[in-house]
């Protein structure tokens, strides 16, 4: 007997790390430049994580898409994010900046799993005429994450500082492990596209 997946877990799961997300790369910025005083660096590591999203959207989603159970490979990939963003701030001021960006390219290579990955998962969770309304509230959770993910990256760092900003920035998409593990598997792969890549662009 099959384990009870519901909508609102998938639909939570999806918004808090869609939230760590949105606040990872100010979070890293404002931390980059707390841990090194340099404008320039910390701006790096910005474009850094951010940009290499955009080359591992189109991956990620073909992964998704062929995986024999996509739940594992998004709950893997939400975790080495996680881990990702904490090494980048461990190694802030303590490693050369090359190797410290290096880190933050290699996590951003996942970020699309905590933007698109969810989406492309929608038809194992959701059936029939429900598709269409729960398409609607999953395009919502990205601009609720939008707006409070720097929100809360910029509150975060004025009341317990930057550092602290980015360990809540990995919390949060650690959060979502379990709703990502639980994913079902879908009985129509061909359903589940690469979703993934074009919603993280």
């Amino acid at each position: 007997m099959k384990r009870r997946y519901s909508f609102p877990v998938h639909l939570t799961g999806a918004a808090v790390a869609r939230t760590g997300d949105e606040m990872s790369g100010p979070a890293l910025m404002l931390a980059g430049f707390a841990l090194t005083g340099s404008a320039a660096d910390a701006s790096l590591l910005l474009a850094g994580v951010t940009v290499s999203s955009v080359l591992g959207g189109p991956v990620l989603g073909t992964l998704l898409d062929r995986a024999e159970r996509p739940g594992r490979l998004l709950a893997a990939a939400l975790a080495l994010y996680a881990a990702g963003l904490t090494a980048v701030l461990v190694g802030l001021g303590r490693l050369p900046l090359v190797l410290t960006l290096a880190l933050a390219v290699l996590a951003g290579l996942l970020g699309p799993a905590l933007s698109g990955g969810w989406t492309a998962q929608l038809p194992a969770v959701v059936r029939g005429d429900r598709l269409a309304r729960a398409n609607a509230l999953d395009a919502m959770t990205f601009g609720a994450a939008g707006l409070a993910g720097p929100a809360l990256a910029g509150g975060t760092a004025e009341v317990l500082g930057a550092p602290a900003a980015v360990v809540v920035s990995a919390v949060l998409v650690a959060l979502a492990l379990p709703a990502g593990w639980a994913v079902p598997v879908t009985d129509n792969p061909s359903a589940v596209t690469a979703g993934a890549a074009n919603r993280s662009a």
